[in-house]
């Protein structure tokens, strides 16, 4: 398993507010700019399964807002997600921070392909892929007649 990187150097902000899924999994925070982002869950009480363990629907809303922001980052442009391929090789814990740290792995211009992995507690606890298209801003769509 990877070693997970060292998050300690890293200065987290506020995550844009904007997202009321998010928002009701925990504060979600963000370090870096454009393409080398990371993404921190403090996990809250909603993000939490029955068993107590991090939810795997809570952990993959995360994965992916944290690979459609280093996608639009990479498209130079807004971006949907195609497909996202999750895998899972620990719980995750209800107590300890989720650190999620996306890479690019191929943007041309309109499709992006982007790989993430999750930490918590210095161990590797998932990891996905995704493929993103980019599209027209939400302002420049044209409704249907």
């Amino acid at each position: 398993m990877s070693a997970a990187p060292d998050f300690s150097r890293l200065e987290f902000r506020p995550f844009r507010g904007d997202d009321r899924l998010l928002a009701s999994l925990g504060p979600v925070s963000v370090a870096g700019e454009g393409t080398q982002i990371v993404l921190r869950l403090e996990p809250g009480p909603d993000a939490l399964n029955p068993g107590g363990f991090l939810h795997g629907g809570a952990l993959s809303a995360l994965f992916d807002v944290a690979l459609y922001e280093a996608a639009k980052a990479g498209l130079s442009g807004e971006a949907v997600t195609v497909s996202l391929d999750l895998k899972f090789l620990l719980p995750g814990a209800s107590d300890l921070p989720l650190t999620i740290v996306p890479q690019i792995l191929r943007a041309g211009r309109s499709l992006a392909t982007i790989s993430g992995q999750a930490f918590q507690g210095g161990r590797l606890i998932a990891f996905a892929t995704g493929q993103f298209a980019r599209t027209a801003p939400h302002s420049a769509r044209k409704e249907p007649a």
